[in-house]
């Protein structure tokens, strides 16, 4: 093996470049990473302090019915807003008494906002809560098939 003027072989050489490549494609998918979760993170509407709502979305011929499990809410402190491609959950906590030994509940509540992958009627949604769970029907906006028409 040869070696320069530093003692440096051939083979140290080609080791400290493949440190360095190692070193920079490991910078380059962590930083991926990071975009790729700041982005599904901005997708679901998640907000800082606040649990994520689990939703279980079921789509049938004529609606989509939403299951939100809100532990621990009551529908008085439940916002639920909805628009013709998306719907946003909010609900606050029953506020509790006494001195709290562990929390993994979020004091402020929780959300989440859905993007939804049809249209819906917005005006006729419908939404009932029961033993913590909201469920919510969102009627699709169904595009009837065009009828030819003879033109005289």
């Amino acid at each position: 093996m040869k070696s320069d003027s530093e003692g440096t072989s051939d083979l140290e050489r080609m080791i400290g470049k493949a440190a360095v490549e190692a070193t920079r494609m490991s910078n380059q998918a962590s930083k991926a990473a990071r975009k790729i979760l700041a982005d599904v993170a901005g997708e679901t509407g998640e907000t800082k302090g606040y649990d994520l709502a689990a939703i279980d979305l079921i789509d049938t011929d004529e609606e989509l019915i939403a299951f939100v499990a809100l532990p621990g809410a009551s529908k008085e402190k439940i916002d639920l807003k909805v628009t013709d491609d998306s719907f946003y959950i909010e609900a606050t906590p029953i506020p509790r008494e006494g001195k709290y030994l562990r929390r993994e509940m979020s004091a402020l509540g929780q959300k989440r906002e859905i993007k939804l992958p049809v249209e819906i009627k917005p005006e006729q949604v419908r939404a009932s809560f029961n033993n913590g769970i909201l469920e919510v029907h969102l009627p699709k906006l169904l595009i009837i098939n065009a009828q030819r028409v003879q033109v005289d």
